[in-house]
């Protein structure tokens, strides 16, 4: 009989892409658009070995470079070995290579081109049409480098997004039955510097249901030193706090650190409140599940909206006229990442010089007004004057205004006047 991935090959389907990228280890999830099914692409076949160190090696004298396993095979060999890619790339500035200097993205290209040649051991990279890279933190430096570093590499994917490990936690628990995460889902974070902790919580009182994930808590003491006198009753500590007086569905141990002996109590701890799971391949998981989502969205998806800190957490609109009736434009619909919330649109001024925002929690608070005053416009009859409008957000709670007179037509041409405002959201 045929294995899975040779029918997948065989009927050329559309796959989705998961990537983690961190600063110690990255991983890669593969899984076709039209199924649940997600499998974490292992360097050595028939094992599990998802981990790849994020790290490149370039030989001296030569432009040859190495990445992953191989880079760190060859880093104590005469060349030079560059890791940490994600924090230097999120500095943007140049990173020196022996003699040479080269753009974060340059860098992260080389990188990314070699890890992602695995996917071609699941199907060519040729049938991905949606890509999603997530990282721990997401800010608009890294971002701009990982759009230019994707950009350079000729990807015929489609949809090729970003977020943090928040919103991939969030989407890999969309896909899991519901009674894992009917009550709070925890998640314990051993794959960075420190162990972390976050929450994910629905508010069922809101249409649609919102869900947020917290971070909780933080053991601050180095994860390499969890062999130390009294880290295991450190953890303990951690692992009853982070769970008292919550009522838990399931909590998830991300990283080969909770494989050894010195975390049992904390960990029978936790399975005193929920189900407890292990592994390390979470969040590329995720995030392939959110990049199948943004071809074919899970049903259970629409019902929920994620609030997480890249989330917009509210509706930008304006009040309109439509053939003599009041209504309402949205401009801005909240619940998408903030650094992708623009928009420019033309709209014919009523009367007056006063433009009236709307903005709508999703929170389900009490909806506001932002008011931009248009000094100076040209006084005109009622409904000839045109306006474009444009807005972009600069943060997840600082939204960008420019407003251009566009007059109207001949018979009121336009002065070449516009206004710019910032407001909080």
């Amino acid at each position: 009989m045929a294995s899975v991935e040779t029918e997948h090959k065989k009927r050329n389907i559309e796959y989705a892409v998961g990537l983690d990228l961190t600063d110690a280890f990255s991983q890669v999830s593969v899984g076709p658009v039209d199924s649940e099914e997600v499998e974490t692409v292992s360097t050595v076949p028939g094992q599990t070995s998802y981990l790849v160190p994020t790290a490149l090696f370039k030989r001296s004298e030569v432009n040859q470079w190495f990445a992953g396993n191989e880079a760190v095979k060859y880093k104590e060999t005469e060349g030079h070995f560059v890791d940490k890619l994600v924090s230097k790339a999120r500095l943007g500035e140049n990173i020196t290579v022996g003699s040479e200097s080269f753009r974060p993205s340059a860098l992260l290209a080389l990188y990314l081109k070699r890890i992602l040649a695995l996917v071609n051991l699941i199907t060519p990279m040729n049938n991905v049409t949606s890509l999603m890279i997530t990282v721990d933190v997401l800010d608009t430096t890294l971002i701009d480098v990982l759009t230019e570093a994707v950009k350079s590499l000729g990807l015929k994917t489609k949809e090729v997004h970003f977020q943090n490990h928040m919103e991939s936690f969030y989407n890999y628990m969309l896909y899991q039955p519901r009674e894992l995460w009917n009550r709070d889902a925890m998640l314990i974070d051993g794959t960075g510097e420190y162990i972390k902790s976050l929450r994910m919580e629905c508010n069922k009182n809101t249409t649609p249901i919102v869900a947020v994930i917290d971070s909780t808590e933080e053991i601050n003491l180095p994860i390499g030193d969890t062999g130390v006198s009294g880290y295991g009753a450190a953890f303990k500590g951690f692992s009853e706090k982070i769970v008292e007086g919550r009522m838990i569905s399931s909590v998830y141990l991300i990283g080969d650190i909770f494989k050894g002996e010195w975390c049992k109590e904390g960990i029978t701890a936790l399975c005193r409140k929920g189900r407890v799971f292990q592994g390390n391949n979470l969040f590329s998981k995720g995030a392939c599940y959110a990049a199948k989502n943004l071809i074919q969205p899970n049903y259970i998806s629409e019902g929920y909206v994620f609030l997480g800190n890249d989330k917009l957490k509210v509706n930008v609109g304006i009040e309109v006229k439509r053939r003599g009736e009041d209504g309402y434009q949205v401009l801005l619909n909240g619940g998408v990442n903030w650094f992708d919330a623009k928009v420019e649109c033309d709209f014919i001024l009523d009367e007056g010089n006063k433009l009236f925002l709307v903005v709508i929690p999703l929170t389900g608070k009490r909806h506001e007004y932002r008011e931009m005053t248009l000094n100076s416009l040209p006084k005109r009859p009622p409904k000839t004057t045109r306006l474009r409008v444009s807005i972009e957000m600069q943060s997840e709670n600082r939204m960008a205004v420019n407003v251009k007179d566009l007059g109207f037509g001949e018979l009121f041409p336009a002065e070449n006047m516009e206004w710019n405002e910032v407001f909080s959201v």
